[in-house]
């Protein structure tokens, strides 16, 4: 039950922190490195939240290095500092800026590369993302629909209607798990 989640965190244990400027993350990273350590960062949050304490993690990761014990030590210090809330927001937020940064030195990758569809879950999360940002800050939804294009009519409802249910902590759960969909999805 714990072992596939575990075994996702994998990758972000071999990976380093995203870079938090743009530049940075464009030399560095590809919008694919980017999303799997964003993917790998959210998966740890997503347990914690589920009550998976450091410790089981720490002891359930096989071979976990140094550097990467104190990666996931620096999320929960991030989550016991900040909140899950703020620490989902904050991920999300360096996720569009690695995005971004990569999107700066290479441009829009080939169609249909593998590139590309790492390319279009960024982009897809960064819309709901704001979304979500809007709906947290309390902001009308009758003002954040038309500034988008139709066919997020139906996720800005389904995100403010989650937001109002259930919270903000769910949203980005659901978040979460949609850019993870997405990246397992392939064309």
């Amino acid at each position: 039950m714990l072992r596939p989640p575990l075994l996702m965190l994998m990758l972000m244990l071999a990976s380093p922190l995203l870079p938090t400027s743009s530049q940075a993350a464009g030399a560095a990273q590809s919008f694919e490195s980017c999303s799997m350590i964003t993917s790998e960062y959210l998966t740890v949050l997503q347990l914690m939240s589920r009550g998976f304490g450091r410790d089981t993690l720490m002891a359930n990761l096989p071979e976990i290095s140094e550097p990467a014990q104190a990666r996931v030590n620096s999320l929960f210090s991030m989550v016991e500092t900040d909140g899950l809330t703020e620490s989902y927001s904050r991920i999300n937020a360096e996720y569009s800026s690695c995005a971004k940064g990569v999107y700066q030195a290479r441009g829009t990758p080939a169609t249909g590369s593998r590139e590309a569809h790492f390319y279009f879950c960024a982009g897809e999360n960064k819309v709901r993302y704001e979304i979500v940002m809007a709906a947290v800050i309390g902001a009308d939804r009758a003002d954040v629909t038309p500034q988008l294009p139709p066919q997020y009519r139906p996720t800005v409802n389904a995100l403010f209607d989650l937001h109002r249910s259930e919270g903000p902590l769910t949203v980005f759960d659901e978040l979460a798990s949609e850019l993870k969909k997405c990246l397992i999805q392939r064309p």
